[in-house]
């Protein structure tokens, strides 16, 4: 605890919004402005981010938080967590949006929670699957079991993160499968991701699963991207 201050003192932490001193935390934003985050909670009746995943594949419940746009706190928040090593970020809200979710009866019917998997180079450059981190704080409220042996990464090439949605569908074809079917079978998988974008990583992750004999399937990510 001592040393935690100490580290505090010498590298104090700032609001990434509103730029004010904080207390150390990993989550990088002080409660005034974790307030006025934007939130999908509220948009539904003029967005509905399940479009993006109906008739594709079946699920049995979609879930999401904050609204992704650019430039945006949530983008920073985001990127924190994806790409300048601040995963426990993730892991806080998650934990924090997940007792709302548990709260209003969202993903009670669920027996696992699965993380979409990284490419193997990508996870080593990286050293840490964001999405597993953001499905810690899931599994600590829903006191649910993390498996990343149920989901694997085999095609698709590169990072889609500025791919347009055609190239996104085509590059993420046949991406995902499970590697130990006999595992998949019967249970009800909530799987889990950083941002919904046009839907390709989800859909495909969730099909594999739906072929490797998963009862259901649901999906939760941290932020929704309204610009696509």
């Amino acid at each position: 605890m001592l040393f935690d201050d100490l580290i505090n003192f010498i590298y104090p932490a700032y609001c990434v919004d509103c730029g004010c001193r904080l207390e150390g935390k990993d989550i990088f934003l002080c409660p005034k402005c974790f307030d006025a985050l934007p939130k999908y909670f509220g948009m539904e009746s003029y967005y509905d981010a399940q479009e993006r995943l109906e008739g594709l594949v079946p699920f049995t419940e979609f879930q999401t938080d904050l609204i992704f746009s650019n430039p945006s706190v949530v983008r920073t928040l985001i990127h924190n967590v994806k790409y300048n090593g601040f995963p426990k970020t993730g892991y806080y809200l998650a934990k924090h949006f997940a007792q709302q979710h548990c709260d209003a009866g969202h993903f009670l019917d669920v027996t696992v929670i699965v993380p979409v998997p990284l490419l193997k180079k990508r996870l080593h450059r990286r050293g840490y699957n964001q999405s597993t981190f953001i499905a810690k704080g899931l599994a600590e409220v829903y006191s649910l079991p993390i498996d990343e042996t149920l989901l694997a990464r085999g095609g698709g090439r590169g990072t889609q993160t500025h791919r347009g949605k055609e190239a996104r569908w085509q590059q993420i074809q046949g991406a995902f499968y499970s590697p130990q079917k006999s595992k998949v079978s019967g249970k009800r998988v909530l799987v889990v991701d950083d941002v919904l974008t046009t839907g390709a990583t989800l859909v495909n992750a969730g099909r594999a699963l739906i072929d490797a004999g998963a009862e259901s399937v649901s999906f939760y990510t941290l932020a929704l991207d309204v610009l696509v």
